[in-house]
């Protein structure tokens, strides 16, 4: 192995090392227990099927026969909130495949879990932790295969240390399984286009299968690769749609058929209320992708990053579409969930937005790469202030903040002065220009990871 590969992955152990200490860090307690029902959701069916071989949960969709209000006084949520609604506990439940279930359920299992009482968030949140570290390798990857090493390791910077990606991936929730099976998919799809092989294509297509099976909503993982077949497949173009058809349907026939086998009435009945959902995100949905703030059922979560990431994206997509690989790639992923998003949509639940971030997060890193090689100083900084505002405000407060306001303004000029600097002479300032930026960066960073460690339960209670 070349002497700069092992440099990038040394790096790139820092970073898993870094953003696993973050991630674990108040992981059982931050977001709060019961914030997001649906952690006990999908545990507690995954532990009936393997205990009982009856998927029995709690929903509330009416689409049961067979249902009992119960309060579960898991996390001693009720010890808490004695005013909070019973668990309205279905049989057979049907809400969404099983296999998301079956992981954290599963887990709680091994561990000697066999209670629903006992299936606390710390348990269930416990394969999130190592699925994380997984999502970090193959956003590394991703981004080296479309762009360069150095996108590669700042995108897997960017996923271990930003707030709301830091936080979001300590969920049992869905969407952080489905994240890594679409780095995955896209990462075999990009070794198909270059190699030929269909071995490569294949492996794409399982890992869209095996992710239907967690969430029906992976299905832009399919639609992903049928456009990225029309996009790089100059030869065997037929092979490739309709063999990506095929990984669509078959995890739609296993669910069918797992319906079926327990109650395929309520399965239908259950598919159909699903499908029925209330639009509660309104004509604002995609507003609400970018802009919003809803990070969990009850809490708003307003981070900078993810703003700059979605700026990123719309400017890699209009300088790279259809013009580089890297940009072409990012712009089908994207358009092809958020197509699903909008197909999906209901309620504007933070989770949903979840498998934008790895796009965004990419797109930014290129992006700042750019900017760093192009030594583009007021936009560098100008996008930097958007993270910069949002975790200053949070650690500090209005009030509190007017004791290093001056700070802002001397900043303010210095940058000007760097910039008017740069008018005159420029090629004798590359070095000051480059060490400045990455001082910004790292400076950002670092208010990052001090946001993170900043959140404990308690402040959690305040976070909007």
């Amino acid at each position: 192995m070349k002497s700069s590969n092992m440099f990038f992955i040394a790096i790139l152990l820092v970073i898993i090392l870094l953003g696993n200490y973050l991630r674990e860090f108040n992981y059982g307690l931050v977001p709060h227990p019961g914030e997001i029902a649906d952690e006990y959701s999908y545990g507690w069916a995954g532990l009936s099927l393997i205990k009982d071989k009856y998927p029995i949960s709690w929903s509330s969709l009416n689409s049961y026969k067979t249902t009992e209000d119960k309060k579960i006084n898991v996390d001693e949520i009720y010890d808490k909130d004695p005013q909070r609604p019973p668990f309205p506990i279905v049989k057979p439940w049907f809400d969404h495949p099983p296999l998301l279930g079956l992981t954290t359920g599963g887990y709680a299992y091994l561990k000697g879990v066999r209670e629903y009482q006992d299936a606390s968030v710390a348990i269930l949140r416990r394969p999130m932790l190592k699925i994380a570290i997984l999502t970090t390798i193959l956003i590394f990857i991703l981004g080296w295969r479309l762009y360069s090493p150095g996108v590669g390791l700042l995108s897997a910077l960017l996923y271990s240390t930003i707030p709301t990606t830091l936080i979001s991936s300590r969920l049992a929730l869905m969407e952080n399984v489905i994240i890594p099976l679409f780095l995955g998919s896209l990462i075999f799809a990009d070794l198909y286009i270059k190699h030929k092989k269909k071995l490569y294509w294949l492996i794409a297509l399982v890992f869209c299968s095996v992710a239907m099976l967690f969430k029906l909503s992976a299905v832009a993982i399919g639609i992903s690769l049928i456009l990225i077949a029309l996009y790089a497949g100059k030869k065997g173009k037929r092979f490739l749609v309709t063999s990506s058809v095929f990984a669509i349907i078959m995890p739609l026939l296993i669910f069918i058929i797992y319906g079926a086998y327990y109650d395929w009435n309520v399965f239908v009945d259950t598919l159909a209320k699903n499908s029925q959902r209330f639009y509660g995100a309104g004509a604002e949905i995609f507003l609400s992708a970018v802009a919003g703030s809803r990070f969990t059922t009850t809490k708003f979560l307003t981070d900078g990053w993810i703003i700059l990431g979605w700026i990123s994206l719309f400017s890699v997509s209009l300088s790279e579409w259809n013009k580089t690989k890297g940009g072409t790639i990012l712009t089908i992923a994207a358009l092809s969930y958020l197509v699903v998003f909008i197909l999906f949509g209901s309620e504007s639940y933070g989770w949903y937005k979840f498998p934008f971030f790895p796009f965004i997060i990419l797109a930014t890193s290129k992006l700042l790469v750019n900017l760093f090689e192009t030594q583009n100083l007021f936009t560098f900084v100008g996008l930097l202030l958007l993270p910069f505002g949002s975790q200053v405000h949070r650690l500090l407060g209005i009030m509190e903040f007017q004791k290093y306001a001056h700070l802002l303004r001397y900043f303010s000029i210095i940058v000007l002065g760097l910039f008017g600097l740069n008018l005159v002479w420029n090629k004798k300032l590359v070095l000051l220009n480059k060490i400045f930026m990455v001082t910004i960066l790292g400076f950002v960073v670092w208010l990052s990871v001090k946001e993170i460690l900043y959140l404990n339960t308690d402040r959690w209670y305040f976070v909007t």
